[in-house]
């Protein structure tokens, strides 16, 4: 088989591994029920993290998607807007590689050689990727997982070709590459495989439009060509009641039409290695509320998608270049279990932020590697006062340390607030966010809470950079 040499890639006649070391992984704040094993947003380097998995979930991730960085030789950033107007630019990764394409196919491979071994038997694995490495992700990917494991290869269109792309010496590069691993080869996928839903016109009498009614099923149906249908294939399609025969003896195939909630009737269709549908329609055309500001994010329709694919309910979710945070999120909405990390300062601040914004979520916990004190050069202020078990907690300031802070200057300080949390039970162990504050669309900040509380309670301040501060009240 070819083989993808880098230099670095053997040491005296030895294959490099990445290390296998564990790293304890500590649990800092949690969030959801009080009880079961939590969801994990890891801060850490992703080696580390994914080697320190291994323990406990070797093959117990049943979809792992990665969104790494393309090799594009890019910084990328993540953007807030405050609700006094300013906006806030801040580093969020870089792209760009002292050693060249050497350095980044080590750490690639470093990459999917710990996730080949987190991944279940019956796992799929999804690395996104473009033109500017996808040749070599396939022979890597090959190597790692055996050409038999290969599974599709996906063309997602990530962008209109308009602009700079249309105006370009070559055709727009508008598509992205998202290729499909299995560990297992020929693993049937666990999830309802993916299928595109059209409302078909209707007519003057509202009726679908071309379609025909099934009084035994109650449905009405489109027809199409019997085509390489056998006639064995036929057989088996009559018993069940999906062989359409014309007047003049032409034998056509059933195709049952959904009806909607709005009154409409759908046309499902199986979906091939092109998505470019609506319901994967990229981040610019999306809801704004599901912009978080962050370079290179994905759109949830995306991972809905891939994750509905490869998963039930339950099963676990594995994605170690957190970025925004949508993977997460989306598996969290969707009932499956996940794990996400990143280094990143502002992917572990935008990915917690966008869980933290969720209606309601299984437990999860924010954790680090490694915990190291640092200066947070962050200040919170607040009151709590009694009336038997209630207690009203009012936040009344945050203070900052001037331009090494890292925030703007702003007119009053509940705009370099993102939210505040409040463990109304604290055992001095982790930091249990049993209630939490956050801010409405277009709406101010929150600064005073009704808790039921008898003892102490511990308010945690987070800003818009997800850097903290946390203040003991005793009442």
């Amino acid at each position: 088989m070819t083989e993808l040499v880098w230099r670095g890639k053997y040491l005296d006649g030895q294959r490099v591994t990445p290390s296998r070391e564990p790293s304890p992984i500590a649990l800092r704040e949690r969030h959801g029920g009080p009880s079961g094993e939590p969801n994990l947003l890891i801060e850490g380097d992703r080696c580390a993290a994914l080697a320190s998995l291994l323990p406990t979930h070797a093959a117990g991730f049943h979809a792992v998607y990665i969104d790494p960085p393309f090799d594009t030789g890019g910084r990328f950033h993540a953007t807030r807007r405050l609700d006094d107007g300013a906006t806030l630019r801040r580093h969020a990764y870089r792209d760009t590689w002292g050693a060249g394409l050497d350095a980044y196919l080590a750490f690639m491979s470093d990459t999917l050689a710990l996730l080949r071994e987190l991944l279940a038997d019956d796992g799929a694995l999804f690395v996104h990727c473009d033109w500017r490495a996808n040749g070599y992700l396939r022979v890597l990917l090959d190597e790692l997982f055996g050409p038999q494991c290969f599974r599709n290869e996906i063309a997602w269109r990530r962008a209109p070709n308009l602009g700079r792309q249309a105006a370009s010496r070559q055709l727009g590069r508008t598509l992205d590459t998202i290729f499909v691993y299995s560990r297992t080869p020929g693993a049937a996928f666990r999830g309802e495989a993916p299928r595109r839903s059209d409302a078909v016109a209707l007519d003057a009498k509202g009726r679908p439009s071309g379609a025909k009614w099934d009084e035994a099923r109650g449905l009405w149906f489109t027809t199409a060509p019997r085509g390489d249908y056998t006639d064995v294939s036929i057989a088996r399609l009559r018993e069940e009641g999906r062989v359409h025969d014309s007047p003049s003896g032409r034998v056509s195939i059933k195709y049952f039409l959904r009806p909607g909630d709005d009154g409409r009737w759908f046309k499902d269709q199986p979906i091939d290695t092109l998505w470019d549908d609506a319901e994967v329609r990229p981040l610019r055309h999306c809801p704004k509320r599901e912009d978080m500001g962050y370079d290179t994010q994905k759109p949830e329709g995306l991972l809905a998608r891939v994750i509905r694919w490869a998963t039930r309910p339950g099963d676990r979710v594995l994605d170690c270049f957190s970025g925004s945070g949508t993977t997460a999120s989306v598996a969290e909405q969707l009932g499956r279990r996940w794990v996400a990390i990143d280094v990143g300062d502002a992917a572990i601040a935008t990915t917690r932020r966008r869980l933290v914004q969720l209606p309601a979520t299984q437990p999860w916990a924010l954790a680090t590697l490694a915990p190291e004190a640092r200066p947070r050069a962050r200040r919170a202020l607040a009151t709590l006062t009694r009336s038997g078990s209630a207690a009203t907690v009012e936040l009344t300031g945050f203070e900052v340390e001037g331009a090494a802070s890292g925030l703007p200057a702003v007119a009053h300080w509940t705009s370099w607030v993102d939210y505040w949390l409040i463990d109304t039970d604290p055992d001095g162990g982790v930091f249990r966010a049993r209630q939490k504050v956050t801010r409405a669309p277009k709406q101010p900040l929150p600064t005073r809470v009704q808790v039921e509380a008898r003892g102490r309670v511990l308010v945690r301040v987070v800003d818009v950079l997800g850097e903290e501060a946390t203040v003991e009240l005793s009442g």
